[in-house]
């Protein structure tokens, strides 16, 4: 039973918020009060979050050894020796194979979305996260992979600004993710344990996240405030939404910068309340204006 909790705990259920990417295409196509694109783009929440979780197993095996000496990480049940590695790999696997193939019977699409999500994610632990700025990139693409496949799932076209949109922020999000991990490494005996880390400086990514935020920024106002997104929605008043995006990114700076937060995305949602309700007035806002 024991065995259970731990792998449970594994999964990492609190990081599968990032998973509601998945429900953007049908939220902002106004899909979102019609049953069928409900229940679609919720199966695929679940499905696809087996597959992250499953992941997430994968990623703390062949970390295991790095995780140990993480302050945090260390506490995870596989590198705190609470889950052994005999015990989660066969779990994960036949875990994956058996969600692949419920994702094969569902979408097609889904299905290869899915497949090329976990191998640039086993690219990723074995290789890519010791190169610098891939390291980045690669992080932001798995938010894009997700908005696709709720595109996909429903068979819904997605406009090229909301996948340059997505993209960026997931860029901005993995920047403030790397700079809080090497201030915590500094802190620690012997410096940064992950090798990419030893190449980024705090200036470096100070100046690749103002880029970072100003595209971003500047890439959903273009989204708002481009005549196809306005035909579709019929309105051009969605500029009125542009006060909760920049809220939203300036209030995860605060926390970044004033609190010592934002080395996980998923706990700045789960505890600040401000930037929650943010979040959730700007799609609120965004509905209204679409639905008038």
């Amino acid at each position: 039973m024991a065995t259970l909790t731990y792998f449970l705990i594994s999964l990492r259920p609190k990081q599968w918020v990032k998973n509601v990417f998945i429900f953007a295409p049908m939220i902002f196509s106004l899909h979102m009060f019609q049953a069928a694109y409900i229940w679609r783009s919720l199966l695929a929440f679940f499905l696809f979050s087996l597959v992250t979780g499953a992941v997430y197993v994968g990623n703390d095996i062949l970390d295991r050894g790095k995780d140990r000496l993480h302050p945090v990480k260390k506490n995870r049940p596989i590198a705190a020796g609470r889950l052994s590695v005999r015990a989660a790999l066969p779990a994960a696997a036949a875990l994956l194979a058996a969600v692949l193939l419920l994702i094969a019977r569902f979408d097609r699409e889904f299905f290869l979305i899915a497949a090329f999500y976990i191998g640039l994610n086993m690219f990723y632990s074995l290789f890519l996260k010791s190169v610098v700025i891939i390291d980045i990139m690669v992080i932001a693409l798995g938010f894009v992979l997700r908005v696709m496949i709720g595109g996909a799932v429903n068979d819904i076209l997605l406009y090229p600004w909301i996948l340059i949109s997505t993209f960026l922020l997931a860029v901005f999000l993995a920047l403030i993710k790397r700079r809080q991990e090497l201030l915590k490494s500094q802190e620690q005996p012997g410096g940064p344990a992950r090798r990419t880390l030893q190449s980024y400086t705090l200036s470096l990514l100070d100046q690749m996240i103002s880029i970072a935020t100003a595209t971003t920024l500047i890439s959903y106002i273009m989204y708002v405030l481009s005549p196809d997104v306005q035909q579709k929605f019929h309105t051009d008043k969605l500029f009125y939404t542009v006060p909760f995006v920049i809220f939203g990114i300036f209030r995860y700076l605060f926390l970044a910068y004033s609190k010592g937060e934002g080395e996980s995305p998923s706990d700045i949602i789960y505890s600040d309340v401000p930037f929650t309700l943010n979040l959730l007035l700007w799609v609120a806002a965004f509905i209204l204006l679409v639905s008038h």
